[in-house]
């Protein structure tokens, strides 16, 4: 169960608690899903975000 939004850290009530996403968010479960399933599988966190959809890779023109 998660007290805050696992997105943008709001603070969640009691019927949002399962899913982890508040309402403005519920559309990411699934990539969330993804994420917790790719964890589970052993890679890194910021690997599975990447692979979930959930994080941008870097631009390599940054240099």
């Amino acid at each position: 169960m998660y007290h805050y939004c696992r997105e943008c850290r709001r603070a969640l009530d009691e019927a949002d608690q399962h899913q982890g996403l508040c309402p403005g968010h519920s559309f990411m479960a699934d990539d969330w899903r993804r994420f917790d399933d790719l964890r589970e599988e052993g890679h890194s966190t910021y690997a599975a975000k990447l692979m979930a959809g959930l994080a941008d890779p870097p631009d390599p023109d940054d240099d």
